[in-house]
């Protein structure tokens, strides 16, 4: 059996009972602290490895979790082998999953790109008995046209270029929700601590990013506070203030070398509903945010709000039907020549979970159909909060990458690239600068060899007077 290792802060707190362990669980899977959950689950499924409904509430709580979701595959497969209509959620005495799991088998299927799989599992769970008496058939209907709509976005996918800025700023937690300052030489972002997330804050000096800073105390933050948006100057951070019942707007302000306590926007900003998300237009005269609240097309919809002569956020004005479906819109952002709006919906032409669309402001002011902005960029997970800094499709994005991520989530620098490689590209023989040394043992002569990637040279340095050397590389 596979057990997956996650760090616990119950450690010592665990108990002897298991349906104490049980109830424990079911509270942090409550709370969506879902890393507890899963660690708590898996101690029950050590004496009860066949239990599906322990496999379930592992596989849940695995899917929910930032990197691990391929893990989640094999406990709710275990979960589908046993379910029933009626499930009791929180019996610790419950042997067998819900039905459900069927579902979140073919999410789990279905994030990590396996859609064949993730199509058969949607069937099955549609052919249970009194399935419409039990489910909304629309919701497994929007997820089987995700999966068929991924399949003919794959077809054409994108060349894009992903860099990892490596450390100060990556590090083996999660790095995430990276806002930037327009010459990117300013940064904030959130850094997952044990206890809680972190404001991160660092500059570049000399083209090299310093140690971050934690402002978290700064900005008053209890670990509830979330970028959203740093000003082109890098001395206005916006920020979400996320609560149980929902979110608020908030701004801090760079005064020296410290950032202020943050202070909430006003009322036409911030209300009863959930404020998820806002960020400035380049000459900063209005506020793109997003809303739950009543009278928009359904679930989080784009607002835009005008800057008033003294200082404050004016109105609400809805961004209309072309933008807004009756599902999720959000994490908005500008491109720096205000043309271009980028954001992350489910309900447009998206292939599973929220995918990142942009659209162009035309001649007459207005905005076009949102287009999907393609894959690999998009995956068949959730993509959000592409923080653009060119034009030309180019921006901060965290991801987690198998091969090149530190740990978790990695913030990762990301250029959408012509699809056909220019003449340049094509000679350049390798993505980055490296140095090589070769020592002849007999001579005592050294070579050192250097590779400037920008200019796609190669330099020669030996310590033998008198000689010249070639580089050829064959292709």
């Amino acid at each position: 059996m596979c057990l997956i290792v996650l760090p616990s802060i119950l450690l010592a707190q665990i108990k002897d009972d298991p349906e104490s362990i049980f109830n424990d669980a079911i509270f942090f899977y409550t709370i969506e602290d879902y890393k507890e959950a899963a660690f708590l689950f898996q101690q029950l499924l050590r004496e009860n490895p066949e239990n599906a409904n322990f496999n379930f509430y592992v596989g849940m709580s695995l899917l929910n979790v930032k990197g691990q979701e391929r893990q989640s595959i094999y406990f709710l497969e275990r979960a589908v082998m046993f379910t029933s209509l009626k499930h009791k959620q929180r019996s610790y005495t419950e042997r067998r999953a819900p039905h459900h799991a069927w579902f979140y088998l073919g999410n789990a299927y279905r994030i990590n790109n396996q859609l064949d799989k993730a199509l058969e599992s949607y069937e099955k769970f549609q052919n249970i008995k009194d399935f419409e008496r039990h489910y909304n058939i629309r919701i497994i209907e929007n997820e089987i046209k995700a999966c068929n709509r991924a399949k003919i976005i794959q077809d054409s996918p994108l060349r894009i270029r992903m860099e990892n800025p490596g450390s100060p700023l990556n590090t083996p937690a999660a790095d995430y929700s990276a806002v930037l300052s327009s010459n990117e030489s300013a940064i904030v972002y959130v850094t997952s601590q044990r206890f809680y997330e972190a404001i991160m804050y660092s500059r570049k000096t000399n083209g090299l990013w310093n140690n971050p800073v934690n402002i978290t105390s700064q900005i008053g933050s209890d670990g509830d506070m979330f970028p959203c948006f740093l000003s082109p100057a890098g001395d206005e951070l916006y920020l979400v203030k996320k609560s149980r019942s929902g979110g608020d707007i908030y701004i801090s302000r760079l005064e020296g070398e410290y950032w202020s306590k943050a202070q909430a926007l006003n009322s036409n900003i911030n209300t009863r509903s959930n404020e998820s998300h806002a960020a400035l237009s380049t000459d900063g005269k209005f506020l793109v945010f997003t809303s739950d609240r009543k009278g928009g097309y359904g679930g989080l919809d784009m607002y835009l709000s005008e800057k008033q002569a003294d200082g404050e956020w004016g109105s609400a004005i809805n961004m209309g039907k072309i933008i807004n479906t009756t599902q999720d819109e959000d994490t908005p952002f500008f491109s720096p020549d205000g043309n271009t709006l980028y954001f992350s919906s489910t309900g447009h032409f998206n292939m599973g979970g929220f995918d990142i669309f942009f659209s162009v402001k035309n001649e007459q002011g207005n905005w076009t159909d949102p287009v999907n902005i393609g894959y690999p960029l998009n995956t068949t997970g959730d993509d959000k909060f592409f923080f653009p800094v060119k034009n030309d499709h180019a921006g901060y994005m965290s991801r987690f990458n198998e091969e090149t991520s530190m740990g978790m989530e990695d913030i990762f620098r990301i250029q959408v690239l012509p699809l056909t490689a220019s003449p340049e590209e094509k000679t350049k023989y390798f993505e980055r600068d490296f140095n090589m040394e070769i020592k002849d043992k007999e001579s005592g002569e050294i070579l050192e060899i250097m590779y400037d990637k920008d200019a796609d040279k190669f330099h020669i340095r030996t310590n033998k007077e008198g000689k010249t050397y070639t580089i050829k590389i064959k292709d």
